[in-house]
């Protein structure tokens, strides 16, 4: 079994097929060891972006056995494009884990999550834009939406004095009503939870299947320009974040989306994330527009906007993500 390269060999699991030697590095491993790696038969490479081959897979589960590990291996896009984003949803994580500490938390990263929300609505069914300059939220409308609020009423604190309907009868309740599923896929869902050990002894919630409670939500979209003909996609995904975080409110986990078993405040943030700076000032440009109507139906939500460039310029770790925020991010809509 390999010796040298054994830890850069287990970075390839599932969540992380693709690797490329900025990101090997950011993730504090020598570049090298993939060179070393690909000799041995165990990584392949196109432009730069490696991945496991298939005695490559065998290696790494028998690495795991040895080790007692319980990972899967990752399994690489066929496709180039492909595979240079899931790479960037790798170098993202590596950057903001690089960027602060969160000492008295837990760090949780999901790559290229993919989320449900009903009604299964999408274009013009969620938002409609004008010119690109007048928004209006046309999912609250939609008579599915409103089904679902009449059924389901009650939200916040009010919602933990009533037994909540298990995921069986929601489903059957959804099916019943001929309200279908669909998915988005988030680049990365940043989870932070605080005070880790203290939440613990609180009973974990049998509709929370996402591991929304107790912490703090960070949805992180790549932004590609341009940006002005993106805008009705950029809108379109915050608004099935919307959708999503009604979802949780009415049906799976009303009364924890907002507040912890704590009853402190859980943030739900929606963060753009451009290459660079000049990008991100761009992208400010076109969503600030619309102010805090980009927020008003779903809050409390803010929406954010990052570069790539800015985390690589972060010089000294920060304490936690919102010390970060604070000197490098650029505020779109927020709930104060």
């Amino acid at each position: 079994m390999l010796l040298k390269d054994d830890t850069v060999l287990l970075l390839f699991d599932k969540d992380h097929p693709c690797w490329d030697e900025e990101t090997i590095a950011l993730a504090g491993e020598d570049g090298e060891g993939l060179q070393r790696l690909k000799a041995l038969g165990l990584l392949q490479e196109t432009n730069g972006i490696y991945s496991l081959t298939e005695k490559g897979k065998n290696a790494f589960k028998e690495l795991c056995k040895a080790q007692f590990v319980v990972v899967e291996p990752g399994t690489a896009p066929s496709d180039y494009e492909e595979q240079e984003k899931v790479l960037w949803r790798t170098r993202l994580q590596c950057l903001l884990d690089n960027s602060f500490i969160a000492r008295w938390g837990i760090k949780e990263y999901h790559t290229g999550k993919i989320l449900d929300y009903v009604p299964g609505l999408s274009g013009q069914e969620i938002c409609r834009l004008q010119n690109f300059t007048s928004l209006e939220w046309t999912y609250l409308s939609n008579p599915d939406v409103e089904k679902i609020k009449r059924e389901f009423p009650v939200t916040g604190l009010k919602a933990r004095e009533i037994q909540p309907w298990n995921l069986e009868q929601i489903s059957a309740w959804l099916e019943g009503n001929r309200i279908f599923t669909e998915q988005f896929v988030v680049d990365l869902l940043y989870l932070s939870r605080y005070d880790f050990a203290y939440y613990m002894k609180f009973p974990k919630h049998p509709n929370d299947v996402h591991g929304l409670i107790n912490a703090d939500r960070f949805f992180f979209f790549r932004a590609l320009p341009p940006f002005e003909e993106h805008l009705p996609i950029f809108l379109e995904t915050i608004g099935k974040v919307h959708l999503f975080l009604l979802n949780q409110r009415h049906m799976y986990i009303p009364g924890y989306v907002d507040l912890d078993w704590a009853d402190q405040d859980s943030l739900s943030w929606v963060i753009w994330v451009t290459e660079t700076e000049e990008e991100a000032l761009s992208l400010l440009a076109q969503l600030s527009y619309f102010g805090s109507s980009l927020i008003e139906p779903a809050k409390p939500m803010d929406i954010w906007i990052i570069s790539i460039e800015g985390l690589k310029g972060v010089k000294e770790k920060q304490e936690t993500q919102f010390d970060l925020f604070s000197f490098m991010a650029h505020q779109v809509a927020r709930t104060i």
